[in-house]
């Protein structure tokens, strides 16, 4: 029988409706903060972040109350796409350190209570890596089928309209073989044949090698395109506005007017993700998988990859990134993941390394220090309270803003490719401002960092904040203080409110067991709001929020816990005011 993806979804939707909780589910509604590597800490003065940066800075890590880190890729690269295209699977790049650092960045992590996980990247490799290079130079070498390889169309062009999300075709030409090569991203990431069984397994093995040094997961990357049709249909055009799918890249960007039929999301990808689910977790049961997932209608198919016990353990998407624009659109989308993971786990994410900071991005109609201190609150309170747990990127806990970088001071490819329709992934690189009043914030002593430290970043380092009990840092650490004496958030059930409630989000989350339950509201708009309910606030650090007889009062930009009993009673509350 052909498997097809819609019926491998029916599959994962008729299954189990809740998750299966296990002892060793220790990353499961837990959250992470990610470290992009480049820019988090310069230890020694090249303008470039590196491991012993983040060791130097694993006390500050341990005192935000995070459960564990997330490690951009460190492995051996020519850094094109910044990591992102390895040319040893193996190896560490001596840009950001090596080995013993690695070990030493774990040990001490691990002192600290503190989970890692790598940053693993299946689908494709650098052009630099050998096997591309063994696999380029003939069709008849042992590598030989251990990328994705087409021959021309009638005419010379490629064999289909696929596009990279880079911008651009997919497919570019090899001489030495007469052939196009696959590459759904930039040309120099040529895509692993992952149906080749000595490729697969050579994937495996490099993983395994991590896991067994001591790291606690991977952050599996782009798991949308594990593989591809194996026909090389081409993909129709994308008909107006008739899915649910946002796309990254800017409005223009051509990827865009492709439905993916044929390039992501394929039937096959959930053969290689049950591969690695058995062959690194059999022995392993604790070891963690959690993919990136996007280019999809991600919010309806997380629990194809995730559902049941034998795929990934959870996954992440930009749903929540590119739907914010509109309260409305946000909560129908919190109310469709709710609706359908079912027995997976999705974490929620504000932003990433490849998106825009998240207090510009989701409340740009915040407006002076004061509002977007207040909007940074909120959306890390959202991030916490909602069922899955969540990646935060670093920098978000001090609320930064985007910032503006010129063109001369762009390095990312995809916004050089696509620039001025899209800015690129720079903004949210930028270094991380340790203190106010030293050289490129404390960053480097480098004379230039690999990307300027932006100057307004400057007024909210993490030397301001920290000793600042209204900052944005230190409502991070009361938010996660919170969170851990309310376990029952990690796994408990979630149900959305309608957005009848707009600008206010409304959810509630129930112990599975039932013992405990709270509802959370958060008002994503600059006027005072009322959510009518009864019941009785719960003391929640740096919430604002009010409440009588008939309900919650929220100023602009607040939020609020609260016990409900049941609907108001109006001459109840006309006799508990008389």
């Amino acid at each position: 029988m052909i498997e097809r993806s819609d019926t491998l979804l029916a599959e994962a939707l008729l299954a189990e409706s809740e998750p299966q909780i296990s002892k060793h589910d220790w990353w499961r509604g837990a959250i992470f903060y990610q470290i992009y590597l480049r820019s988090f800490r310069d230890s020694d003065g090249d303008g470039v972040g590196d491991l012993r940066g983040v060791i130097e800075k694993l006390d500050y890590l341990q005192d935000l109350g995070i459960d564990g880190i997330w490690l951009s890729p460190f492995y051996l690269s020519p850094q094109q796409d910044f990591g992102y295209d390895v040319s040893d699977m193996r190896a560490i790049d001596p840009l950001f350190g090596t080995l013993e650092d690695l070990l030493e960045l774990i040990e001490g992590a691990h002192q600290r209570d503190l989970r890692v996980l790598g940053d693993f990247i299946p689908c494709h490799t650098s052009e630099e890596h050998r096997w591309f290079q063994e696999s380029r130079s003939s069709r008849d070498g042992d590598k030989a089928d251990w990328y994705v390889w087409a021959d021309a169309a009638p005419g010379g062009t490629a064999p289909n309209n696929w596009l990279s999300s880079f911008g651009g075709t997919a497919w570019t030409w090899e001489p030495r073989r007469s052939q196009y090569y696959y590459h759904p991203f930039l040309a120099c990431q040529p895509a692993l044949n992952l149906r080749n069984e000595d490729t697969l397994q050579a994937v495996i093995d490099a993983m395994a090698y991590w896991r067994d040094i001591g790291i606690d997961g991977f952050r599996l990357d782009a798991v949308q395109g594990l593989c591809w049709d194996k026909a090389l249909r081409s993909n129709p055009a994308r008909l107006g506005n008739h899915d649910d799918i946002a796309l990254g890249g800017g409005p223009n960007n051509p990827f865009a007017s492709q439905d993916h039929l044929f390039d992501r999301d394929v039937p096959d990808s959930m053969v290689v993700i049950e591969r690695l689910r058995k062959e690194l977790t059999k022995d392993h049961p604790e070891f963690a998988l959690i993919g990136e997932l996007t280019d999809i209608d991600t919010s309806r198919l997380a629990v194809k990859y995730t559902g049941g016990n034998n795929r990934l353990h959870a996954v992440y998407d930009f749903d929540l990134i590119h739907k914010g624009q509109s309260i409305q659109r946000w909560i129908e989308t919190l109310r469709v993941r709710t609706s359908f993971i079912k027995s997976g786990w999705m974490m929620n994410v504000m932003t990433n390394h490849d998106s825009e900071r998240a207090v510009s991005n989701l409340t740009s109609f915040a407006q002076g220090a004061k509002e977007r201190s207040d909007a940074a609150k909120l959306l890390l309170f959202l991030q916490a309270t909602l069922k899955g747990g969540g990646f935060v990127f670093q920098g978000e806990e001090l609320g930064l803003p985007q910032p503006h970088l010129d063109k001369d001071d762009l390095q990312d490819p995809w916004g050089i490719n696509l620039y001025p329709d899209f800015a690129g992934r720079d903004g949210v690189r930028t270094p991380f401002p340790w203190s106010s009043k030293s050289k490129n914030g404390g960053f480097t002593e480098a004379e230039k960092p690999w990307l300027p430290v932006p100057r307004d970043h400057l007024d909210l380092a993490a030397d301001r904040q920290v000793e600042d009990p209204s900052s944005v840092l230190s409502f991070f650490k009361d938010l996660q203080a919170w969170r851990r004496r309310n376990p029952f958030l990690r796994h408990g059930t979630e149900v959305i409110h309608s957005a009848d409630t707009v600008p206010v989000i409304a959810f509630d989350r129930r112990a599975l067991d039932g013992s405990k339950s709270l509802t959370f509201v958060a008002n994503f708009s600059r006027e005072v709001r009322f959510f009518p309910c009864r019941g009785s606030l719960v003391s929640f650090p740096h919430s604002s929020a009010t409440m009588d007889c008939k309900g919650v009062h929220l100023p602009p930009l607040a939020f609020a816990a609260l016990t409900v009993s049941r609907a108001p009673d109006d001459t109840q509350c006309a006799a508990n005011t008389s």
